[in-house]
């Protein structure tokens, strides 16, 4: 009898170790072949947010910014920090971005062709058909590549250019190679640091139109109003003007600028218009968002949101694949990931599906 139960305690310490063990083993990666798609992409840093912080294992107050602040924030013409010329794309945005220590934010569009090469377009609505890249997908599933602007425009010399366009390294990790296929990467730049980069699939046919977004989204975000400016319409001249009685909040203003928080709603109506439902109307957290929007064909778009209070807020989106979706699916609803790209404001944000 004895060693019948030993027997059995054995094969049941067998089994469960058999069914553990699947649980406890690595996700792999074949290759390239592993990213194949369309994807949105949004990069960022951050810097406004460590404004008066105080460096670890010290006891005097801050003195400002722990990292650069841009000299000129986006959408701001002027002299920029770095010689390198960039180009008026998304991809420029990024890679200029990534290549200096200053504050940006960047969303688009790229192609992985499934064998190593990464292709963009230099305007929305256009196929995916200049290369601008190249990457590398490891056994554990990390990620390598390679980003240029292939869309600046050098300075030429006597004797040829005398610029090349600015070219960036990315690492990181692919999350998820079905329903988002995210990919979260960082630069490896020597003065890239802070900046953080997120890929995720979109629509694979270059089918969007303001119908591929509709219904009810949770909005979330963040950023910064550089000094002297405020974003009501186009307008960019004046004292920040924002509040604390709509979905946009600000903080405290500095001699740098007033950071500012977005959390709301909004209903997309299919047709290029966000509306208050009842819900919205009767809330008395007064949240609500309203405005336009317009989807391009490759997903990207660009979108004016207003709350209760009448702060408005330009913004630049693309529209990628929610956690479930397949990204061959067309007629599914959509997340939003999107940059403000008003004169003088800095930030990003994201609307996701209620």
């Amino acid at each position: 009898m004895k060693r019948c139960k030993s027997v059995t305690t054995a094969m049941v310490l067998l089994c469960g170790t058999a069914l553990v063990s699947p649980l406890l083993q690595a996700r792999t990666c074949s290759g390239t072949g592993d990213v194949l798609g369309s994807y949105g992409f949004t990069g960022s840093r951050a810097g406004f947010f460590l404004l008066g912080a105080t460096p670890p294992g010290t006891t005097a107050p801050g003195a400002g910014p722990l990292v650069p602040v841009a000299v000129t924030p986006a959408g701001t013409a002027g002299t920029t920090t770095t010689t390198t010329p960039a180009s008026n794309t998304a991809i420029g945005a990024l890679v200029s971005g990534l290549s200096t220590p200053r504050v940006f934010a960047a969303v688009g569009r790229i192609f992985f062709d499934g064998i190593g090469s990464i292709y963009a377009a230099p305007t929305s609505g256009l196929l995916t058909n200049t290369k601008v890249g190249t990457y590398n997908v490891t056994s554990d599933c990390g990620i390598t590549m390679t980003l240029t602007d292939a869309f600046a425009t050098a300075a030429v010399g006597p004797i040829g250019p005398t610029t090349t366009a600015a070219s960036v390294s990315l690492e990181g990790e692919i999350l998820d190679t079905l329903d988002t296929g995210e990919i979260d990467l960082v630069s490896t730049g020597a003065s890239s640091a802070g900046a953080v980069v997120t890929m995720v699939k979109t629509s694979q046919f270059s089918s969007c139109t303001n119908a591929s977004l509709s219904g009810n989204f949770g909005v979330v975000g963040q950023g910064m109003v550089v000094s002297g400016t405020t974003t009501t319409g186009t307008t960019t001249t004046g004292a920040v003007g924002l509040t604390a009685t709509g979905a946009f909040s600000s903080g405290v203003t500095s001699t740098l600028g007033t950071p500012f928080n977005l959390l709301g709603r909004f209903v997309a109506d299919g047709s290029g218009n966000l509306v208050t439902d009842v819900a919205g109307t009767s809330s008395p957290l007064k949240r609500s968002l309203t405005g336009t929007y317009l989807v391009n064909q490759d997903c990207t778009g660009t979108a004016r949101l207003i709350d209760s209070a009448g702060t408005t807020r330009n913004i630049g989106f693309i529209l990628v694949n929610a956690a479930g979706q397949s990204s061959a699916q067309t007629s599914v609803r959509q997340q939003m990931q999107f940059v403000f790209t008003d004169i003088g404001v800095i930030g990003t944000g994201q609307a996701q599906p209620q």
